[in-house]
């Protein structure tokens, strides 16, 4: 059996801070195949690494992103004195070396024309897979950059047809969804990817136990995102991921 791809879920957020670039060095080190960055879009239009609309859970500061500039944003001292870390500084740094899955946050427009600039001044473009919620913001940054690869964070999963129409080639399904008929027929015909824990779960998203990733495993999944790749060590004797499956990242 060949192992799913390791997508490191916010860089290694299990031991590090989200979406820092302490967290996704770590993901590298520990051997992943993609790393997984948010993106958010400041007040004075830079794409930042950020998760949440707010500081509010990471740092208590109730503030917005989008209301505050990249100066603001890069004075903000995380938990374990991280920073804040810009998308074209996580280009830079992490794309030549793993793959980067940016998940954009917002369905706004500017934010894709963003995300698409940082990429090709970046000249990663090769380097790098877009998760959206939105068909018509794929169909957009497609047309902005027909290289790109896409991944449809799917809000329902009847519109797997519509998403790989707008440009999406993986789909995404969460953990707690894997028993339920429509995404067992996703998984037997399509390249899917799965986001262990959140939705469906009492867990955390990206968090799981070891009996539960096995049970992720058992649904052949391309891919898994979670927090802590190393969990997938050693377990059950899988072989790396083949280019030539469905774990391919070209």
């Amino acid at each position: 059996m060949t192992r799913p791809l390791v997508i490191a879920h916010r860089g290694y957020s299990a031991r590090y801070t989200e979406n820092t670039l302490t967290a996704y060095r770590a993901a590298i080190s520990a051997g992943v195949d993609l790393v997984e960055s948010d993106a958010r879009l400041s007040k004075d239009g830079a794409v930042w690494s950020c998760h949440d609309a707010t500081l509010e859970r990471l740092t208590g500061d109730k503030r917005a992103v989008a209301n505050l500039t990249s100066m603001e944003l890069g004075s903000i001292v995380l938990p374990g004195n991280e920073r804040l870390v810009m998308l074209r500084d996580v280009l830079a740094q992490v794309a030549p070396e793993r793959k980067v899955l940016i998940d954009v946050k917002t369905v706004e427009s500017d934010l894709i024309y963003a995300i698409v600039r940082d990429v090709k001044e970046a000249q990663v473009q090769d380097r790098v897979w877009i998760g959206m919620r939105s068909p018509d913001q794929m169909r957009r940054a497609r047309r902005l950059e027909p290289r790109l690869s896409f991944l449809a964070f799917l809000p329902d999963y009847t519109l797997a047809d519509t998403f790989e129409s707008a440009g999406a080639t993986v789909l995404r399904v969460w953990e707690g969804d894997l028993d339920r008929p429509e995404t067992a027929a996703l998984l037997k015909e399509r390249q899917v990817w799965v986001t262990a824990g959140g939705r469906g779960t009492r867990l955390d998203v990206g968090d799981t136990t070891r009996d539960r990733l096995r049970r992720i495993l058992d649904h052949r999944p391309s891919a898994i995102l979670l927090n802590d790749p190393l969990m997938l060590a050693g377990m059950a004797t899988m072989s790396a991921p083949d280019d030539s499956e469905g774990g391919s990242t070209t």
